[in-house]
């Protein structure tokens, strides 16, 4: 085998081997489900950095530093209460449906109403209210 074609082979290896790091790794799946990796031939919103599919993921399942709800649960504020509207406990639903302080947000982010669990328009939704703002990097 010559010189070129050992080096060709090296590195597809490589790549292969970093392919199945990267699909096995637990922490990775949050990053490939948000951004609709199912495979190197199909990205979605591969513009996103690590952060942004974190925050996502920790807001699908109420565990976010987002929400005054989570963080009085865990002890770290001292009201549950939604600091938009101060009325109910700020908890992702409230947060992304039933807040009265995000109405105008939610019907632009979701035309007529019709809420989806897009990662892209929950992001953009979070945005707009002014929760979370654009990484430096995205600016």
């Amino acid at each position: 085998m010559d010189f070129i074609s050992a080096c060709a082979a090296i590195k597809w290896h490589q790549q292969i081997v970093a392919d199945n790091r990267y699909r096995s790794d637990p922490h990775a799946r949050i990053h490939r489900v948000l951004a609709g990796i199912v495979n190197q031939f199909q990205c979605g919103q591969q513009d996103w950095v690590k952060d942004q599919c974190v925050m996502v993921a920790q807001l699908h399942t109420g565990h976010s530093p987002l929400l005054a709800g989570y963080l009085h649960r865990i002890g770290r504020q001292d009201s549950a209460t939604c600091p938009h509207c101060n009325g109910a406990d700020e908890t992702a639903e409230h947060l992304v449906l039933q807040c009265p302080t995000h109405d105008q947000a939610r019907w632009d982010i979701w035309p007529g109403g019709k809420f989806n669990t897009n990662p892209r328009c929950l992001w953009n939704f979070l945005e707009w209210t002014g929760v979370v703002t654009r990484p430096p990097d995205q600016e």
